[in-house]
């Protein structure tokens, strides 16, 4: 039998070979390692291969076929642990807090991924089913149905996934901090003529709110912020299922 050459062993693994051994798990994992270090606009999926030791083709093998599968399976990962976070004796309402509470937890630790979460159709697939079976879920047993189901939905999706996504999205780089300092800079020259209140609540604005700020979410705490959010929106949500629920049916 001939042996194998130094140059033959460092080549990646290809095909059926290279799955031995390796899981799909293992393949998401990596790969969301890679996005906590370098950021989502780094990834690249020549170095994950490379980290695992394969080539690029058995990533795709192990995760559907292509890029946005993968990203699929980043994002089924994520928010795959949401069903557990609920207490299923607890009121409709309650359930939709304790998901959205543990969505934002899961996502704070790994806030380079928010962006693909909210932003991104890249992460879109029947790998969340988990997640929107959960929501769904608790909205049925709210009474909605229909339209006013998907209408719930996709209002609680957007405002509390895109919160998220707003309060962790990245600075522009600036290593030597020159950015941050201009920002912080022009806030202080804020004309107070032009713009009183600006002016007057900065103390309580300046780097605390989305569009005035130069640390994120990962740094400056918007707590408060989300549970106002998350009141606002399930409590409207609440209304509107009473509202629903007393509605006369329709007659063609």
């Amino acid at each position: 039998m001939s042996r194998l050459s130094e140059t033959d062993t460092a080549k990646p693994l290809r095909g059926r070979a290279a799955a031995v051994g390796l899981t799909r798990a293992q393949v998401v994992e990596a790969a969301i390692a890679q996005i906590d270090a370098k950021g989502l606009s780094a990834f690249s999926l020549r170095e994950l291969a490379r980290s695992l030791g394969v080539s690029p083709a058995v990533i795709y093998w192990h995760v559907g076929g292509s890029k946005e599968d993968l990203f699929a399976a980043i994002a089924a990962t994520i928010t795959g642990g949401l069903a557990a976070a609920q207490d299923p004796q607890a009121p409709w309402t309650e359930r939709l807090k304790q998901v959205f509470h543990a969505y934002r937890a899961a996502v704070h630790r790994h806030p380079n991924i928010s962006p693909l979460l909210g932003a991104q159709m890249k992460s879109n697939g029947v790998a969340n089913l988990d997640w929107i079976e959960t929501v769904l879920a608790a909205l049925h047993d709210g009474g909605f149905e229909g339209a006013a189901l998907r209408d719930a939905f996709n209002a609680l999706i957007g405002g509390l996934c895109g919160f998220v996504t707003m309060e962790l999205a990245p600075a522009p780089a600036s290593e030597d901090g020159s950015w941050e300092n201009r920002i912080s800079q022009r806030m202080a020259e804020v004309d107070a003529e032009a713009y009183p209140l600006t002016q007057a609540a900065l103390p309580q604005l300046a780097n605390r709110i989305f569009v005035l700020r130069w640390q994120n979410g990962a740094d400056v705490s918007y707590d408060e912020s989300f549970a106002v959010l998350l009141d606002i929106l399930i409590g409207g949500i609440a209304v509107r299922a009473a509202t629903l629920s007393h509605k006369e049916p329709a007659h063609g």
